[in-house]
């Protein structure tokens, strides 16, 4: 079952979810993998749109030609038609012979000229239809190559940049990942010590007084550090996480939306060269 392809919708509840302290961070990076997998989809049914209706307008333009010489090619039969009729009229007035007659003769005469000039015009123009024909067959099939490497083209950055875009995601979720750990590391370090150290400088006792014992010298550092890996450190860690995710994901879902919206125009671009919605193309080629 293929993806969907990205939507506006789509969009506007991954910004929701970015405001939700509820989401992970770990699932909105996948989500927001996912939204570009699913724009992807997008790119490629503006690429699909794109090569299919240039297509399309290449073979009308020259199904239109070829139509125009066609004509062209039935009406110069015709002459020709006529002008063999003329050729059988005059060979049967010489099947008699000559005639005595000079006006008649002159006439005849004429008449065979005229023949043979039309006959020329027609073999030129026949010529000229075929020339302009076998031109017209070349450069259809030069504007089918060009545009069958254009789509080569298209296809070679379009896979690698999708690879790019997840490759980054990844390293920067694992840059994140590192820095969270170092950073929740000392919070959760430093609050114990923090509360140890105050209660050391206002008097408090420890259990045993002059003691080279760490744990017995540090009891509150020790419990401090407990209780907070106990109650304290998925949350320390979740805040941390966000703080550092939140504004990449924004910015890689502004960069995402700036994609979306340059493939809308493209897509609105294309409909109103060819004439042809969107939605009229996947009708008649298929879900992409």
């Amino acid at each position: 079952m293929p993806i969907p392809s990205l939507s506006e919708k789509d969009l506007e509840a991954y910004r929701s979810d970015l405001s939700n302290p509820e989401k992970s961070t770990g699932e909105l990076f996948i989500k927001l993998n996912g939204l570009y997998q699913r724009f992807a989809g997008n790119e490629q049914l503006l690429a699909d749109f794109e090569y299919v209706s240039a297509l399309n307008s290449l073979e009308n333009t020259y199904s239109s030609k070829k139509e125009h010489f066609n004509k062209e090619i039935i009406e110069l039969k015709r002459q020709f038609k006529q002008l063999d009729n003329r050729i059988v009229a005059a060979e049967q007035k010489l099947r008699h012979g000559i005639p005595e007659d000079l006006m008649v003769m002159d006439k005849i005469i004429a008449e065979q000229e005229s023949i043979v000039e039309d006959q020329e015009k027609l073999n030129k123009a026949e010529s000229t239809i075929v020339e302009q024909v076998r031109k017209i067959d070349i450069e259809h099939g030069k504007d089918l190559q060009k545009l069958e490497q254009q789509q080569n083209n298209r296809e070679i950055p379009f896979k690698s940049k999708f690879s790019t875009f997840n490759d980054q995601l990844n390293n920067a979720e694992k840059q994140i990942k590192f820095k969270v750990t170092a950073f929740s590391l000392i919070a959760i370090i430093g609050i114990p010590l923090v509360v140890d150290l105050f209660f050391t400088m206002v008097g408090v006792p420890t259990f045993a007084k002059n003691t080279n014992n760490i744990i017995f010298n540090h009891y509150l550092f020790i419990i401090s550090l407990i209780l907070v890996e106990l109650f304290m450190a998925d949350k320390i860690r979740n805040k941390i996480s966000r703080m550092l995710s939140i504004s990449y994901l924004k910015d890689s879902l502004n960069t995402l939306d700036n994609l979306f919206t340059e493939n809308e125009r493209q897509i609105a671009k294309v409909e109103s060269e060819h004439h042809i919605p969107l939605a009229e193309f996947v009708k008649r080629n298929g879900e992409v």
